[in-house]
């Protein structure tokens, strides 16, 4: 029987040569070499000049609420298909969550819907690029423009994804970025916000600094640093950041080696995909290959052939439930297509093994095969 698992983080090899340099250094809090390192590496990825290595995704969407002033009456509008981290972090100011549904082709926030949900009261959008993939992004950008309400993208799956050669996260005021384990790349825990806006990156700094002026301190601008605004401690250490140093130079292997695993998934249920067996999406932007998921035609079938997969030895998991199916957003407004289709593809969705060296693909796929043809 085959034992593939679902996901096997990826280890460049180097980690420990950075980690021994941290500890030789005795500097092992934000910001040290290694945090400008990160950073240095990562503005030259995703072009975007000011960056921060926070300690996991979730803290820079917490950040990032904080730093938008978002208080009690705003309304942020995210879609519900995605991770509680993108409503929790605004959620925890008070923010009046309004959940939006999703194109069913690309998983991600509906343009269409988006244009006649926006209020006065709406104070920010969040845009979640579901596993480095993305549709009109540049559309949604520019409706939050002219509306003069913010853009935050939630890019915590799209490390190396690119939308008309624009890395993704790099289209709205800020974009987030995770660094956990079962990313492409990683340090076990870690994240990054990206500031595009301008006009925020003194509020970002001083947030970042547990609300305090620390940072003009550090440059040597003034002789003592004070409290000035609400914030928290949202920096990564230096062992951590050593970690992933190692493992964004090694992303171009990694992101290429998962793209091929990807598209040879896609080669082989291609079959199934003609006949309306199965669906999976057309990849219209540059992505990362982050996730390779399929659609049964119904909840049943995916039921059955994830128990199948489990029984010969593949791990593959469902994903995400509707956030305004849960308990905790029940109390706020969905606002639904012509049919809830975060509710009816989160039920299909069946997303399969995928990992740095993966050999296993073409048993998988036939396996999926095997199961149709019974």
């Amino acid at each position: 029987m085959l034992k593939i698992p679902f996901n096997i983080p990826f280890v460049s090899g180097n980690e420990i040569t950075y980690i021994n340099k941290v500890i030789s250094s005795n500097t092992f809090s934000s910001p040290g070499i290694f945090t400008k390192k990160c950073e240095e590496k990562l503005s030259k990825i995703t072009g975007c000049k000011n960056i921060k290595l926070t300690t996991s995704c979730t803290s820079a969407l917490e950040l990032a609420a904080l730093a938008l002033d978002i208080k009690a009456g705003d309304e942020v509008i995210v879609p519900s298909f995605t991770f509680v981290s993108s409503a929790n972090a605004f959620a925890l100011s008070s923010a009046k969550l309004i959940f939006l549904d999703i194109n069913p082709q690309t998983m991600c926030l509906d343009y269409s819907l988006l244009k006649n949900s926006i209020s006065k009261k709406t104070k920010a959008v969040v845009l979640v690029h579901y596993a480095g993939l993305t549709e009109e992004v540049d559309k949604i950008a520019e409706l939050c423009k002219q509306k003069g309400i913010f853009l935050v993208e939630d890019a915590a799956q799209s490390i190396n994804s690119y939308y008309n050669n624009k890395h993704l996260g790099t289209f709205g005021d800020i974009g987030c970025i995770s660094f956990h384990d079962t990313k492409n790349i990683h340090c076990g825990e870690g994240g990054a916000i990206l500031i595009n806006n301008k006009s925020l990156i003194h509020k970002i700094e001083v947030c970042f600094e547990k609300g305090t002026n620390r940072a003009d301190f550090l440059a040597g601008k003034i002789a003592n640093y004070s409290w000035q605004s609400l914030g928290s401690s949202y920096g990564l250490s230096e062992i951590n950041a050593a970690f992933l140093y190692a493992q964004l130079l090694s992303i171009k292997k990694v992101t290429t080696e998962r793209q091929k695993i990807y598209s040879l998934y896609q080669k082989n249920l291609n079959q199934l995909r003609k006949k309306g067996i199965i669906d999976f999406p057309e990849t219209k932007n540059k992505h990362n290959a982050h996730i390779f998921f399929i659609k049964c035609n119904s909840e049943s079938v995916r039921n059955n052939l994830l128990t199948y997969l489990k029984k010969n030895g593949i791990s593959a998991h469902v994903h995400y439930s509707p956030l305004h199916k849960s308990n905790m957003g029940k109390q706020f407004k969905f606002i639904k297509s012509k049919k809830d289709f975060s509710l009816s593809e989160s039920k299909r969705m069946l997303r399969l093994p995928l990992y740095y060296n993966m050999s296993k693909a073409n048993e998988i796929t036939k396996l999926i095969l095997n199961f149709y043809n019974q």
